[in-house]
């Protein structure tokens, strides 16, 4: 796979009591918008609940070698457990891209993971 191709295709990993991964690649035609692509990706593994604070945090890749991928997979894994927090990463194949969604019945759950990735 070219550069060029695994920037157009997707991996999703939904967080939850556990980690599911999406099981598959999804390809996105060549003049699809791929930062919207990854954001409905990211919105659709995780369960909307009426009353949970939900927050998107996108992240491009400003460097060669930056694993903004592998950043955020470590949030998300740190944040995760128990029934009122869910998280879901979208991510291009070439790491280039990554839009990390957290959704939680109590907001400062969502803020510490913000206040993780700023910093």
């Amino acid at each position: 796979m070219t550069d060029s191709a695994a920037s157009r295709c997707i991996r999703v990993r939904a967080y939850r009591d556990g980690i599911r991964d999406a099981g598959r690649t999804f390809r996105l035609a060549p003049g699809a918008d791929l930062d919207a692509a990854l954001r409905r990706a990211a919105l659709a593994a995780v369960p909307k609940v009426e009353g949970w604070t939900i927050r998107v945090f996108a992240v491009e890749r400003t460097a060669a070698g930056e694993r903004i991928a592998a950043v955020l997979d470590h949030l998300a894994r740190r944040a995760m457990g128990g029934p009122d927090l869910a998280a879901a990463l979208a991510a291009t194949l070439d790491g280039a891209r990554a839009v990390l969604v957290v959704g939680a019945r109590d907001a400062r759950r969502v803020e510490a993971v913000r206040a993780a990735l700023t910093g």
